[in-house]
């Protein structure tokens, strides 16, 4: 049975980098990590053989199936040939005198008075004891606090991480997105913990171990009920042979999703941690429901599917209809409205600007150009309200006459943001009219400075010179004036 979201779709210019990281490290930790137990596991095989060891534990194990397991012991021995075990009956040996507790606890028992197999077995188990699943592993007797964690990182075949990655996408990128990267890793790791909780107490005071992600996931999966709730949304469904999408609401879902853990863990024998899986899907149902309980902003916009460019784009859509239909003092309106609506959207200012360009000698034209210029030079980090003055800057410059909009004030912000070779033009107009003003502002000088080198680098040496006369004829005991004096050239 397969039932999972297809609602939402990963938004690449805002990456899910936390969901990234994850399944990069998971990645990692497998093919990295785990992919040296294949080595490990060989030389712990050839060390039991080249030892000794498998000798001096045949007799024993012999005996340890006698007590415990008399139809394997004759199933080997029918396999066995002219008295040599056969590698059947090697590999079950060597399995148990890696794996089997009971056993191990009889050789030492029976052999620990020999020094030489107490070094050798030592040897052995040090390198069984370094395989991933052994050292790593969370094991329901030992419970080691370390692999609570670190056991969320293993995975037990390429299978098993290609299928946890996938949910982890499939539901991480969603959630990262809606509930904020530090809340949803803090939550994932919490799911994780819960499910090993919840497998711990299913499997108590037995040598069983268990690793993986899945527990992590399921929590993503239950976090995902959780935030949506009632919503309705669409699930893709693959139950036996019928698929397809249904749009539910969410809730409903998960009472299917533990069921089903819980049908597993009733059944067993698969190899999966259904208990895992099923604390998780718990623990991050209700921490998150919690956390919403208590407050936690999320992005309605994205859970809800809210487009919030929604006002912008219908006011803009409504603005290019009157224009089309040849109603410009409607369309002005509606663009300055859009302007009051959203003053810091550098979009509301570009579509009325567009709208009073094809003006240039009415009264608005000028008066919307001095406003943007004004906003433009109180948005000190926008770099998109920045990208416009210097366009209205050019365009304003090259229509002639007067430039009411280029106040002092204005014109002093401006000069000082057309500081590149490429807007020469605009800033030169713009100190022009600064200078009609005998403007005295303390940056004057250094704006002359820049006109004149500026003027230099787009080959326009008659204005460099020109500028850089009025910085010593205005300015004389100003640093910049001292500094061209000493560079003639620049």
């Amino acid at each position: 049975m397969l039932i999972i979201p297809a609602e939402n779709r990963p938004d690449w210019k805002k990456p899910p980098l936390i969901t990234i990281l994850l399944i990069v490290i998971n990645v990692l930790v497998f093919f990295v990590y785990q992919g040296k137990d294949p080595k490990k596991l060989e030389q712990s095989y050839q060390w039991y053989g080249e030892s000794g060891l498998v000798q001096r534990e045949y007799e024993p194990f012999r005996d340890y199936l006698r007590r415990t397991n008399p139809v394997l012991l004759q199933q080997l021995d029918a396999e066995d040939e002219e008295g040599a075990p056969a590698a059947s009956a090697l590999g079950a040996q060597f399995t148990h005198s890696a794996n089997d507790k009971d056993f191990i606890q009889a050789l030492h028992k029976e052999l620990d008075g020999d020094p030489q197999w107490r070094a050798d077995r030592a040897r052995f188990e040090q390198l069984i004891n370094s395989l991933s699943d052994r050292a790593y592993a969370f094991n329901a007797k030992e419970a080691r606090w370390d692999t609570w964690f670190t056991s969320m990182f293993l995975h037990g075949s390429v299978m098993h991480l290609l299928g946890n990655m996938v949910f982890l996408f499939i539901f991480g990128f969603a959630l990262e997105a809606a509930i904020g990267s530090g809340v949803y890793l803090l939550l994932y790791l919490c799911s994780g913990l819960g499910g090993t909780l919840l497998y711990w107490a299913s499997e108590l005071g037995k040598d069983s171990s268990a690793l993986g992600a899945s527990g992590a996931i399921s929590g993503l999966m239950g976090m995902y009920i959780a935030l949506y709730g009632l919503r309705k949304i669409n699930f893709f469904y693959n139950v036996i042979f019928f698929s397809g999408h249904v749009r539910a609401p969410a809730l409903i879902v998960f009472p299917v999703w533990v069921g089903y853990e819980l049908l597993g863990s009733w059944n067993g024998g698969d190899g999966v941690a259904h208990w895992a899986h099923t604390g998780g899907m718990l623990f991050g149902f209700v921490l998150l429901a919690i956390w919403l309980r208590f407050g936690l902003k999320y992005d309605r916009n994205y859970v809800e599917k809210i487009d919030p460019d929604a006002p912008f784009k219908s006011a803009h859509a409504r603005i290019q209809e009157l224009m089309v239909a040849m109603k410009p003092d409607e369309a002005r309106q509606k663009a300055m409205d859009l302007v009051k609506a959203m003053p810091q959207d550098a979009r509301a200012w570009r579509t009325l600007y567009g709208v009073v360009k094809i003006s240039p000698a009415s009264r608005e034209y000028h008066q919307i150009v001095h406003s943007l210029f004004k906003q433009a030079g109180n948005a000190a980090r926008d770099s998109d309200m920045h990208g416009l003055m210097r366009e209205v800057a050019h365009d304003y410059v090259q229509i002639g006459g007067e430039t009411p909009a280029l106040t002092e004030n204005v014109s002093l912000m401006l000069a000082q943001r057309l500081g590149r070779v490429e807007h020469i033009k605009p800033l030169a107009a713009v100190v022009e009219r600064l200078l009609q003003r005998h403007c005295k502002h303390e940056a004057m000088p250094r704006i002359l400075q820049a006109a004149s080198i500026l003027s230099a680098k787009a080959n326009l040496g008659h204005q460099a010179q020109h500028f850089r006369a009025q910085l010593e004829a205005r300015f004389p005991d100003s640093q910049e004036a001292r500094q061209l004096a000493a560079h003639p050239a620049a």
